[in-house]
């Protein structure tokens, strides 16, 4: 089949649109049925597109939205998967421009609803240093003959401050019905772990957990999440303050030390020395999403043993794509500056995007004017790039708030 690669903006009158879906997932909130859009013009598939689909009752993608977006393959073929937690009967809806088509999708009823589950504690009063970890073993099981449930799929919380170990989902039994799950925290007292099934309602366990105060060392590095789940824009940020301690006195003019893992998250911070209560506070920003484990260690205290912080950034949804076109090129150093014209289009369905804010960086010596800028009605913003020097520059765009849409392109000075 031959592939046909066209704009977002060409006539869509001769395109055809069909959808298949399966109807063979339970609803168990895990299990799921897929969706196939093909996309084609006048016989020949479409490679590149932008398909969104939508769908209707409790059924949600497994990005855990009623609405996505795919990109057709080399056969013009653009799949979905998703989930739903009642019996019933949902429609998909795919769009493509003005072309539309939709399909019905079944979830059948889960035989596994009728599930319990029991904690066991495995380890308990661990000490309130942060990295310490009492641990709890779940078991999932029928009710009805006590049989192991391999592959249940668990919903886990704790309450305060505490962190869970693995921090974020998913979490699943084991082949014997089993998951062991692990607690830290960074003050003493007890928390409240809970687990359920979500797939099973009044499946729950719940179990306080203690953690006792630090003996030793004498010195105490503890902190406090003030925000976590940020999103991973690179501009929203999480925060963690941290306090340093002697018998339970705060420590002032101690140098901190940060260090995130993995490295390409950014810590912020304000002041590298604790203040007169003995506190510091840091933000962490991300482009990554998932776990981000920061480390805080006292240099002039070495007893003292780091801290590490695990932290959390959701996935951001892409909006936009960014196109760039040189203008000005080669242009004397010193003198007038080289121009780029970037435009900002949507992914849903490849139109220009009007009030959209980006930033703009420039390598070496290059200087981008301005450093931001907010697109016209037509979708686009002209950047002047200045150097002094003969040389090449890489000018990157990237939309404020969503750093993975981005345009990189290299201007050279004469």
């Amino acid at each position: 089949m031959t592939n046909v690669i066209i704009p977002p903006e060409e006539n869509c009158a001769d395109h055809r649109l069909e959808v298949a879906a399966t109807s063979t997932a339970q609803a168990d909130g895990c299990d799921t049925n897929s969706a196939i859009a093909q996309l084609s013009l006048h016989g020949q598939a479409l490679q590149g597109c932008v398909i969104s689909f939508t769908l209707t009752g409790d059924a949600l993608f497994t990005g855990g939205t009623q609405q996505f977006s795919a990109i057709t393959d080399g056969q013009g073929e653009a799949t979905v998967f998703f989930t739903d937690t009642r019996p019933e009967t949902v429609l998909i809806t795919c769009n493509f421009n003005q072309t539309q088509c939709w399909e019905s999708a079944s979830f059948e009823s889960n035989p596994l609803a009728d599930i319990g589950i029991s904690g066991a504690v495995l380890q308990n009063n661990a000490q309130a240093d942060g990295m310490s970890r009492n641990g709890m073993r779940y078991r999932v099981f029928q009710v009805v003959g006590g049989a192991p449930v391999p592959g249940a799929a668990l919903a886990l919380s704790v309450s305060g401050e505490a962190m869970l170990i693995p921090p974020v989902g998913p979490w699943f039994t084991d082949d014997n019905g089993l998951y062991d799950l692990y607690v830290t925290n960074g003050a003493a007292g007890q928390v409240l772990v809970s687990a359920r099934i979500p797939s099973a309602p009044g499946a729950e366990n719940n179990t306080f957990l203690n953690f006792v105060p630090i003996q030793v060392p004498e010195y105490v590095l503890s902190y406090r999440v003030t925000r976590n789940n940020a999103p991973a824009d690179d501009a929203e940020r999480n925060a963690i303050t941290y306090n340093l301690s002697l018998n339970g006195v705060g420590v002032a003019n101690r140098v901190l030390n940060f260090m995130a893992n993995p490295a390409s998250s950014r810590i912020f911070v304000f002041n590298p020395n604790t203040n007169a209560a003995g506190n510091n506070s840091i933000t962490i920003a991300s482009i990554t999403p998932g776990p981000v484990v920061i480390t805080a260690s006292v240099p002039s205290i070495p007893s003292l043993l780091p801290v590490q912080v695990t932290l959390n950034f959701t996935e951001v949804m892409r909006r936009y794509s960014i196109v760039h076109q040189v203008i000005r090129d080669r242009s004397p150093a010193g003198g007038i500056p080289n121009q780029v014209r970037y435009t900002v289009l949507s992914l849903a369905d490849g139109s220009p995007q009007a009030g959209v804010r980006l930033r703009f960086f420039a390598s070496g010596e290059g200087r981008p004017s301005p450093t931001t800028g907010t697109t016209l009605m037509d979708g686009t913003f002209t950047l002047d790039i200045f150097r002094n020097f003969v040389g090449t520059v890489t000018v990157t765009a990237r939309v404020e708030f969503e750093p993975l849409a981005e345009s990189n392109v290299d201007v050279t000075f004469t």
